[in-house]
């Protein structure tokens, strides 16, 4: 960003950087429009089979859920080709790099130029008055096309100064977010070691798969993720086959299966209808919900659609909704301590 307004730094040369960023950052839509920015659209190449390359841009936006990448990309692209218009009140769109465009506005300025030089001496007043008329409709076509394609770099490059600024906004809250979970998972590791460490190799095993990749492992992190909740369950609140009455004044038979409901249950003879109880049960149950959900697919053998986003999304969840669940435990034992005393 300190080089953004340096002397001679093209629009294009940021827009290499930008795009250096968004690669590194795992960031698909932006690497894509991005991506649209540097290349000359109409002049696409592509491979020798007739098919177009897959992009990195493509390829990190399969890691989005089909319906959220689809989305962005429409918004994206409309974008694009807004920034591009020539015209405000024409469809008509610049789809050159660029670099392209820049070279082009160049090539402008220098005809521009040649159009100062002095006619030939000598020459007939009628000839000269037409010679300056056709030099001046001339430059004035070059200045319009000149213009309008600067309006475009412009435009473009107060897009790249949003780009640069929001993931700067974005790189320093995500510093404090990631400071924030380390402290929530190292406390959920601390009190899973004593209480229920089988819980804990689960989420590590849960980890090990994310960090490989692979459909296979994804689906087994969201197996990890239920097993984390019914070992913390078992732990918690046992299985039984005797109706238990809820908040909701129901019966109900919290057996092996129900683990997600003996947590709930658990939270709700444990606080009640205080401090966090209620958030934390709806928490657990939009968790079981999305588990389940995605378990399902997962072992429909449809793993394609089981994205590393939704993975990531459930194994986050399902931390947070534990640590809720352990310092509710841990207030309640220190109460109980407190009250003994």
């Amino acid at each position: 960003m300190d080089q953004f307004d340096a002397r001679g730094s093209t629009v294009a040369a940021i827009a290499r950087r930008c795009q250096r960023i968004a690669s590194l950052r795992g960031d698909a839509v932006a690497l894509a429009w991005l991506s649209l920015e540097s290349t000359d659209i109409a002049n696409e190449y592509e491979n020798k089979s007739g098919t177009m390359r897959e992009t990195l841009a493509a390829r990190l936006l399969k890691t989005l859920p089909s319906h959220e990448a689809n989305a962005k990309w429409e918004t994206a692209y409309g974008d694009y080709i807004r920034r591009r218009r020539t015209q405000p009140d024409k469809q008509e769109a610049n789809l050159r790099s660029v670099q392209q465009i820049e070279e082009l506005v160049q090539m402008l300025r220098e005809q521009e130029a040649a159009m100062l030089v002095p006619p030939p001496p000598q020459m007939h007043s009628y000839d000269l008055g037409k010679h300056v008329s056709e030099q001046m409709q001339a430059r004035v076509r070059l200045v319009e096309s000149r213009v309008a394609l600067e309006s475009v770099l412009a435009r473009i490059r107060d897009r790249l100064w949003e780009f640069l600024t929001e993931t700067e906004y974005e790189l320093t809250f995500g510093e404090a977010t990631a400071e924030t979970f380390d402290r929530l998972r190292t406390y959920v590791d601390r009190q899973l070691t004593t209480i229920a460490p089988p819980a804990l190799e689960q989420f590590q095993a849960a980890y090990r798969r994310l960090k490989d990749g692979g459909d296979e492992d994804r689906a087994h992190a969201l197996t990890s993720c239920r097993r984390v909740l019914k070992t913390l369950a078992d732990q918690l609140y046992p299985a039984s086959q005797e109706p238990v009455t809820g908040l909701d004044g129901r019966a109900r038979v919290l057996d092996e299966s129900k683990f997600v409901n003996r947590l709930v249950q658990y939270v709700a003879e444990t606080v009640g209808k205080h401090e966090n109880g209620a958030v934390v049960q709806a928490s657990l149950e939009d968790v079981g919900a999305r588990l389940g959900a995605l378990n399902d697919l997962a072992s429909k053998g449809v793993h394609a659609e089981v994205t590393t986003y939704e993975v990531d999304t459930c194994v986050v969840q399902t931390y947070l909704v534990v640590a809720d669940v352990l310092r509710i435990r841990e207030r309640s034992t220190l109460t109980g301590r407190r009250g003994t005393a």
